[in-house]
């Protein structure tokens, strides 16, 4: 995983997405409490190629099986994704959720630790596939 720092998105490219549009920022003079604001860097601008793109903004979650017109993804009655906790498996095979959209808001700690045993949940579901591939 690659984390971009001092970046925000400004767009997406292609229909459907192909891709990102990144523009860089820079720390700008600290204010009265030593604090510094991100800024933008004028004519920054690239694009951050995508397959897929999740908007994760806001605080309520959006209708994912409507959405993604997906039907056996199991929400609960908060809109929140079902899905174990230890690895992020859903009820659909190879679907995995993790963070806010199964915990509901919480903290970015968790949502790491979950990421991070939903990694390990994929590279293990998908070792005995790799071994017959092999073969």
């Amino acid at each position: 995983m690659v984390f971009e720092w001092l970046t925000a998105p400004a767009g997406f490219k292609g229909e459907p997405v192909t891709g990102v549009i990144v523009q860089r920022m820079r720390l700008g003079a600290p204010d009265a409490s030593g604090r510094q604001s991100p800024e933008l860097i004028e004519g920054s601008d690239y694009t951050e190629p995508a397959d897929l793109v999740i908007k994760a903004l806001g605080f309520e979650p959006e209708n994912l099986p409507k959405l993604w017109d997906t039907d056996g993804l199991d929400v609960t009655r908060w809109g929140t994704v079902k899905a174990e906790f230890t690895s992020g498996r859903t009820a659909l095979p190879g679907v995995y959720a993790v963070g806010d959209i199964v915990r509901g808001a919480s903290l970015v700690v968790w949502a790491i630790r979950d990421g991070r045993d939903c990694a390990e949940a994929v590279l293990r579901d998908l070792a005995p596939r790799a071994a017959v591939a092999a073969e």
